[in-house]
C-alpha cells in the first residue's frame, strides 16, 4: 500500500514539473515567434535595407509585453483587452518610424484581410 502511494506521488510530482517546463519553453519561445511574425511581415512588405532587423526587434517586443499582460491579467478580460490596445497601439507607432506610408498602409490593409478571415 505504502509502494503505491509513494508510486502515485511520484508521478503526481513529476507531471506537474513537466507542465511548468512546458510552460517556460512556451514564453521564452517569444524570439521565434517574433521571427515568424517578421517572416510573414516580409512576403507582403517590402523591407529595404534594415528594416527588417529593426521590425523582428519591434515584433520581438510586442510579443514580451503580450505574454507579460496575459500572465499579469490573470482571468480577467477588461485589463488584457486593455493593456493589449496599448501595447498593439505602441506597436503600431514603432512600426510606422521603420516603415514608409506605403509599407505601412500595405501592413494595415492586410492586418483587415486577417480580420476579416477571422
Amino acid at each position: 500500500m505504502k509502494n503505491i502511494i509513494l508510486l502515485f506521488s511520484a508521478i503526481i510530482a513529476f507531471t506537474a514539473s513537466n507542465a511548468q517546463e512546458k510552460n517556460k519553453s512556451q514564453k521564452a519561445d517569444a524570439s521565434a515567434r517574433a521571427t515568424t511574425l517578421t517572416e510573414k511581415m516580409a512576403t507582403y512588405v517590402t523591407f529595404i535595407a534594415d528594416q527588417k532587423a529593426k521590425v523582428q526587434i519591434i515584433n520581438l517586443e510586442r510579443l514580451k509585453l503580450m505574454d507579460l499582460n496575459q500572465e499579469k491579467a490573470g482571468d480577467n478580460p477588461n485589463i488584457f483587452e486593455q493593456e493589449k490596445q496599448r501595447i498593439l497601439n505602441k506597436w503600431e507607432k514603432d512600426l510606422s518610424a521603420v516603415l514608409t506610408p506605403e509599407q505601412m498602409t500595405i501592413l494595415k490593409k492586410k492586418q483587415v484581410q486577417e480580420k476579416a478571415k477571422k
